[in-house]
């Protein structure tokens, strides 16, 4: 049997954040799941946005990494679980539209979202497949640098909500990794 790797990393909340479960709840027009504030699906998303931002829209390394209509990702990214003491309570928070002509809020557009945050949180990504050695080298640099260079989640980034700090915990990420990812890039 051939052992699996996983890639763990940290994220520390520089305010708080929403995922939106696509769903109302009373008095919400948006609101999150309070027992998965952060899934998964999420974390990929915007691992695999970063990722494309820095290694291209036609790299083969994300798509061999995050997966394609070709071949199934050969990772898991597992949930955010905070730590210390847990997600904040969610909160309410009111955002409104401007009218460009008036200055003044628009006629029904008022709306109420969940948000939440935590000191920190934890999550892994982990080998789903066998690699071969260099693969699996490419693929754990891409996903950490991916993670690290990721500096926002959720609903509203350019707005101010989910900014993050994410630290890759068990790759070291020295220069010379950096260089190495940078050539990437052509393959």
């Amino acid at each position: 049997m051939i052992p699996m790797s996983a890639v763990d990393f940290q994220i520390t909340f520089n305010g708080p954040f929403r995922v939106s479960t696509g769903y109302a709840r009373a008095g919400l027009d948006a609101a999150i799941d309070i027992e998965n504030p952060l899934p998964n699906t999420s974390l990929k998303g915007v691992m695999r946005a970063t990722a494309t931002q820095l290694l291209g829209e036609e790299s083969a390394v994300v798509k061999q990494v995050f997966g394609s209509v070709e071949h199934e990702a050969p990772w898991r990214w597992g949930h955010a679980t905070p730590g210390g003491s847990g997600w904040h309570t969610p909160k309410p928070a009111a955002r409104v539209a401007i009218d460009a002509d008036t200055h003044t809020a628009a006629p029904d557009m008022l709306g109420i979202s969940e948000q939440t945050s935590a000191a920190h949180a934890f999550f892994t990504v982990t080998q789903r497949y066998p690699l071969d050695e260099n693969a699996l080298r490419a693929h754990r640099l891409a996903l950490a640098v991916a993670g690290q260079a990721t500096r926002s989640l959720g609903a509203n980034r350019r707005r101010g909500l989910g900014w993050v700090t994410i630290t890759c915990t068990n790759v070291s990420l020295d220069r010379a990794a950096i260089d190495e990812f940078l050539t990437l890039r052509s393959a």
